[in-house]
């Protein structure tokens, strides 16, 4: 029985794939398959993929022109078997025993997700934030304590958890095609129409900071998508009567200094801290800050 589908969209990502790749083949728990979409790719990825493949049968690919990570995670789901899914970027890693406390804390105590940390790591490894990190193993089963100690209400991630598969089929489940911050409505409503969510101390997804990933450069389209997306996640708090403080769902604050006309620095403000960017994409310092909304 396959107990963990581990959902992998790939794209363009052959100077960081093999240590993802090789976090997963390398797991604890070894009763997993690894869906890896190759999303139009142009680089050496596939090929590496392939070369993966051909040493561990764990791992399915599916090679589709470039459509994006939405309809490469939604291609994924359709032909996943596990009791659970988890999902992974391709430029990003966990660690080796990851999903083998996930699953089993899922199981132990019969809930829909299991929780575990973040770390964010700065590309050549030596920056270390620790975002996420639970002290205990408590199970929450109230959506607005399960918004709180995941923090969706500012920064929905949904790779950090692993999910039971018949939720998506139930709930009928699935990324929205052609958008940026797509897991944001998903965070919200698998969280608040599943049951009981689980924590996972000790364990960690780790987050690249890849100042060329889709996620760390900027667009006028990102901006509309993520305005999109926070403007439908109210509507549905709304609508769903769910107790959140609104203020939280108002996006981060940017600054930039110039130099003689010329980007020099820019700072993201977030909940609790800030990060200061080279040349506006290159992540150079991290500083804890306390902000009220």
């Amino acid at each position: 029985m396959i107990k963990v589908s581990i959902v992998v969209p790939v794209y363009n990502v052959e100077q960081y794939l093999r240590t993802c790749l090789d976090s997963l083949t390398g797991q604890t728990l070894k009763d997993i398959e690894i869906i890896c979409v190759n999303d139009g790719s142009t680089d050496d990825s596939l090929n590496i993929l392939k070369e993966y493949a051909d040493k561990d049968s764990r791992i399915v690919i599916i090679d589709q022109a470039n459509q994006g990570q939405s309809v490469a995670r939604n291609n994924a789901l359709k032909i996943a078997k596990g009791e659970y899914i988890g999902f992974v970027d391709s430029d990003d890693w966990v660690d080796l025993n990851f999903f083998k406390h996930l699953y089993e804390a899922a199981v132990q105590n019969n809930c829909d997700i299991a929780a575990g940390g973040i770390i964010w790591n700065k590309t050549d490894g030596e920056f270390d934030f620790v975002d996420i990190s639970f002290k205990h193993s408590k199970v929450y089963t109230k959506t607005t304590d399960k918004y709180k100690i995941t923090k969706v209400t500012k920064v929905a991630y949904v790779w950090n958890k692993i999910y039971k598969r018949e939720l998506f089929e139930k709930l009928k489940l699935e990324f929205e095609p052609g958008r940026c911050y797509e897991d944001m409505m998903f965070s919200h409503r698998i969280l608040h129409e599943s049951g009981r969510l689980v924590t996972v101390p000790g364990v960690f997804y780790h987050y690249r900071l890849n100042p060329l990933s889709t996620v760390n450069t900027d667009s006028p389209q990102k901006r509309l998508d993520f305005k999109s997306e926070v403007l439908k996640t109210i509507d549905y708090v709304i609508k769903n009567k769910i107790n959140v403080n609104l203020a939280k769902y108002y996006p981060q604050t940017a600054k930039v200094i110039k130099l003689f006309g010329i980007p020099i620095l820019r700072i993201k403000n977030w909940e609790n801290y800030s990060i200061y960017y080279l040349f506006r994409v290159i992540p150079v310092l991290t500083v804890t800050t306390k902000r009220f909304f």
